[in-house]
């Protein structure tokens, strides 16, 4: 199974710039054709949150309209500059709905299952959590599928980056029970996950984590404690997973356009 898996595209108003310097809506344009072409024809594309900065119906419309370019199947969670009821009216096959309101839903695929975990804390809050009613509508999903190998996409990374700023808004809750869940029902793969804008790789209760890069602006890569959080601009980027069961998952991480100077 190919899994593209595009996060942090933080589409704004069309016409209006990301933190009054990037063109989301240019940089998502970019991608989709990308996208659309790749070959062999992914399976599944996977959002791991944060698609649009401003959750509107009217942005996420457009974005609605950009991925159905694609033509793909798709899994999108919510990441916290999401909204969630406008998000799942525009793709509601794309986000499934649980009790209480979360963006949660699973996907088969043959012997294996894509998990979609929303994190998204309450009030609006930057940060990310797993409640109780998010964890044990988990553990439910976990339990039905012993004996079958999964995928988890997730916005928020269960794992501390050493970037202190995005660290700081990270998964604060939930995460040792994640760790325990996981550890008590094995065979999930990997967990693919975006929010910090920079590919990384990081491990919990033994599943490997894939933190994706965004599809439009990074954030600058600053070990100092005291560093806040910077936007940079390099080169658009988004992860392709090759899924053998059995064998675990292969993760590569493309460029959305060649490098101009080259």
């Amino acid at each position: 199974m190919l899994i593209a898996h595009l996060t942090d595209t933080h589409i704004v108003r069309p016409g209006t710039l990301f933190a009054g310097r990037f063109d989301t809506l240019a940089a998502l344009d970019r991608a989709v054709p990308r996208l659309a072409a790749l070959r062999p024809r992914p399976d599944l594309l996977v959002v791991s949150g944060d698609l649009a900065e401003e959750g509107t119906p009217e942005v996420y419309a457009i974005l609605a309209e950009r991925l159905a370019r694609i033509g793909l199947p798709m899994l999108a969670v919510p990441g916290n500059h999401d909204v969630r009821e406008a998000m799942a009216a525009a793709l509601p096959e794309a986000t499934g709905t649980i009790a209480g309101g979360f963006l949660c839903s699973m996907r088969a695929f043959g012997a294996g299952v894509v998990i979609g975990l929303d994190t998204l804390a309450p009030d609006g809050a930057s940060h990310g959590e797993l409640c109780e009613r998010r964890l044990a509508w988990l553990e439910e999903r976990l339990r039905e599928t012993q004996g079958r190998e999964r995928l988890i996409v997730m916005h928020h990374p269960p794992f501390t980056t050493g970037l202190a700023a995005m660290d700081a808004i990270g998964l604060r809750r939930g995460t040792a029970e994640l760790a325990a869940l996981l550890a008590a029902h094995p065979g999930t793969q990997a967990i693919l996950c975006g929010h910090v804008h920079r590919a990384i790789q990081a491990s919990i209760a033994g599943v490997p984590i894939r933190l994706a890069p965004s599809a439009s602006h990074a954030m600058d890569f600053d070990l100092d404690p005291a560093a806040p959080y910077r936007f940079k601009r390099e080169p658009a980027q988004f992860m392709l997973h090759l899924w053998d069961q059995g064998e675990g998952v292969v993760s590569h991480t493309l460029f959305v356009e060649e490098h101009p100077d080259l």
